[in-house]
């Protein structure tokens, strides 16, 4: 089988599969992950197919950090619309025309009066220690865009990203402008076998000392997408909250943050704010207390 003779959709067998993807990953033009990496490849093909887009597509647009699947902002967006929902976008400047906020609304094809927002401004980014980065001092208006996005989609459609809620920057990847991961590993080799696409696109693991010399040093890092509210969290504070009446949006973040007591400059703006902790605080007090028995 060669390049020019592969369909576009694939709906083959589990061997003709493996097939297809030993044939593209002999491609120069693919992202070194994939490169000689049938394996990967066809780790794209069944990925895009659980979510309904082309193999090239989920090549290009879902990364897979440290075990996570993720999208890039483009690829969320589009999920978003596929699924029939309404999707805005837009940023507000300053005088001097540099930007100070991205703006994401969503209103879902079943009920379109109501409206999903999030905001994401340079202080906000600020006070998560994002601004340091590189890429966000380059491209704060594409990084506040992808904030917005991601946020605003995981609070109002999640069913609709089927697992790629979050973007490669959000769970720690270096990124390029558009988003794309910066892969500091080697190139995929054809006869390295094992290699995984976590693998292709993790941290490059620190250098062995020479000699007999003193291991170098490596700072603790902390995966902060581990410690937030995680997909299973969202849906059942939705559950609790629709059983407990609040289906305002005003009123389920200000229940939020009656129960977590967070300083007046510290309150919660969306459910997808929270770390688990918090989250299970307010699962927990929104789940009902057994009653008693009335004494006779």
């Amino acid at each position: 089988m060669t390049i020019a003779n592969l369909p576009a959709v694939r709906e083959d067998s589990l061997p003709e599969r493996q097939e297809y993807a030993k044939a593209l990953s002999v491609s120069n033009l693919l992202p070194k992950q994939y490169q000689g990496q049938p394996g990967n490849v066809l780790y794209a093909v069944e990925f895009g197919k659980s979510l309904g887009i082309s193999t090239m597509a989920a090549i290009l647009g879902v990364h897979i950090i440290d075990g996570r699947a993720s999208a890039s902002a483009g690829l969320i967006s589009a999920l978003v619309r596929d699924a029939g929902h309404k999707l805005r976008v837009w940023v507000e400047r300053d005088q001097n025309g540099q930007v100070v906020k991205a703006i994401a609304t969503i209103h879902r094809r079943d009920d379109p009066d109501f409206e999903f927002r999030a905001e994401w401004t340079m202080r906000r980014a600020s006070d998560a220690g994002l601004t340091s980065k590189q890429v966000w001092k380059n491209y704060p208006e594409a990084m506040l865009k992808a904030r917005a996005i991601s946020e605003v989609a995981r609070e109002a459609c999640e069913e609709a990203l089927r697992g790629v809620g979050y973007t490669p920057e959000e769970l720690g990847a270096e990124v390029n402008a558009d988003g794309s991961v910066v892969v500091t590993t080697a190139a995929a080799r054809p006869n390295a076998p094992g290699q995984t696409i976590r693998g292709a696109v993790a941290p490059a693991e620190p250098a062995a000392p020479a000699g007999n010399g003193p291991a170098p040093e490596v700072a603790p890092t902390t995966d902060t997408a581990e410690r937030m509210i995680s997909p299973a969290q969202l849906k059942k504070m939705g559950a609790a909250m629709r059983e407990a009446g609040l289906t305002d949006r005003d009123a389920a973040l200000a229940f939020v943050n009656e129960v977590l007591q967070r300083p007046a400059d510290q309150q919660v703006t969306s459910r997808n704010e929270l770390t688990l902790d918090e989250a299970f605080a307010v699962i927990e007090a929104l789940e009902p207390r057994p009653r008693r028995p009335k004494t006779p």
